[in-house]
């Protein structure tokens, strides 16, 4: 019963995905709808990645293959426009929008990351994008 205990203790991310924390996280290069991205991390038990911190949010940038990779994370503003939720439930609390975003400009509901100056965008849900799931240990 000890052994069990110590070895759940020490959880591990999954092979391919790295650790911030309690959280796993993993980039895919594959290109998708934003809603499609986030169905592809429910399948792997996670989420599009939530970010409630400067440092959650420069360690995302670091998974990104280059400093140009725009990717979907889990912001959304589908259900209300303007009002900002993650999709693994947790609370909105932290945002690093580029400047002037968002905006809103032809229908954006979903969140872009690494738009100008390393900052968030609201963007079309169908644009084509690589992604960033998290999910916890």
């Amino acid at each position: 019963m000890l052994i069990y205990w110590i070895v759940n203790l020490v959880k591990k991310c999954p092979y391919g995905w790295t650790n911030l924390g309690v959280r796993c996280y993993r980039f895919f290069f594959q290109t998708v709808t934003w809603i499609t991205a986030e169905k592809n991390c429910q399948n792997l038990d996670a989420n599009l990645a939530s970010v409630h911190s400067k440092i959650e949010h420069d360690f995302l940038m670091s998974l990104l293959p280059s400093s140009s990779t725009r990717c979907w994370f889990g912001a959304h503003d589908g259900e209300q426009e303007a009002q900002w939720l993650w999709t693994d439930g947790t609370p909105f609390d932290y945002t690093h929008w580029a400047p002037g975003q968002p905006d809103n400009i032809g229908k954006e509901d979903c969140g872009e990351l690494n738009y100008e100056n390393k900052g968030w965008n609201d963007e079309p849900c169908l644009t084509s994008l690589g992604y960033v799931c998290a999910k916890y240990l």
